[in-house]
């Protein structure tokens, strides 16, 4: 590590294994530029539109289905939950337990592809592979779905 400061550097080794202290926060409020007066919220912008870094897939995977779903209540709508179908050796899994038990997996293990997915009208979608080039559909390109229905 390249910290001097060691109770710095023990306060990165407990956030590194989640075990965080609560003295670990007050260390970081001593570390606040600005005005500590300051109530922001994460529901207004820009703090709402602000990317999310987390180290686990399955937070972030629980960050942006909160955010399909406070978006939905917000605007008055039903999210629209799509199922993934999955295949086994090119067939369709109609045994039920398992596309459910499938469909529990934590994304790490399906290839980082959440079993379900909730969606709801004028949510940014933001493509992660080329889908279909040929139709402007590859990596990268953002859209905002207009519709559930």
């Amino acid at each position: 590590m390249r910290t001097e400061d060691l109770r710095y550097l023990e306060l990165l080794n407990r956030l590194r294994g989640g075990q965080s202290i609560i003295e670990d926060y007050q260390l970081l409020c001593t570390r606040i530029v600005g005005n500590p007066k300051l109530q922001a919220s994460l529901r207004q912008k820009p703090w709402n539109e602000a990317p999310i870094l987390v180290f686990r897939n399955t937070l972030r995977t629980q960050i942006n289905n909160r955010a399909v779903l406070n978006e939905a209540m917000e605007m008055g709508l039903r999210p629209m939950v799509c199922v993934v179908q999955d295949y086994f050796q090119g067939k369709i899994i109609d045994d039920l337990r398992l596309r459910k038990t499938i469909l529990e997996l934590p994304d790490n293990k399906t290839e980082h592809l959440p079993g379900y997915l909730p969606l709801v009208p004028g949510m940014p979608v933001l493509l992660t592979e080329n889908m279909a080039t040929e139709l402007g559909l590859s990596n990268g390109y953002t859209w905002n779905i207009s519709s559930t229905s």
